[in-house]
């Protein structure tokens, strides 16, 4: 797993802050296939590191191993109409390799009205970080 160091070092590197404390851990949803299984699902769904920058959020896609892949994507602020995070609901969706217990699911609304859901990792053993900087977003989008 990259370190926060390296992480932001990495987003500097492409000109944005060296904030730390905005940086958080997320996997796509883009596969919601109750037929394919939790598993196949988990793997299908992307992961990213993402900072939460003052002019928008900078997705930084990272490898199986949670390594950065060098692939990016920006979306600026005027794009984005709501940001929130919900706890992830009981359903068959549990096949999309969401955790109720490990992830909370992070709602992106854009001004077009297209949603965009992930599940934003709540904690990882070793890395406090992760924990930190969920509940410091949290509190920065008045979620606690």
């Amino acid at each position: 797993m990259a370190s926060l160091d390296e992480i932001v070092r990495y987003k500097q590197s492409l000109g944005f802050s060296n904030n730390r404390d905005t940086v958080i851990m997320a996997q796509s949803d883009s596969s919601k296939s109750v037929l394919t299984g939790w598993f196949i699902n988990a793997m299908v769904n992307s992961w990213y590191y993402i900072s939460f920058e003052q002019t928008g959020l900078l997705f930084m896609k990272i490898s199986m191993a949670y390594k950065l892949t060098g692939e990016n994507k920006f979306i600026p602020l005027n794009s984005i109409r709501s940001l929130s995070f919900e706890p992830i609901k009981l359903s068959a969706n549990w096949t999309t390799g969401k955790s109720r217990l490990s992830a909370i699911e992070l709602k992106v609304v854009g001004t077009d009205g297209h949603e965009m859901t992930m599940a934003a990792q709540k904690f990882i053993p070793g890395r406090p970080w992760i924990k930190h900087n969920l509940q410091n977003v949290r509190h920065m989008l008045g979620d606690l």
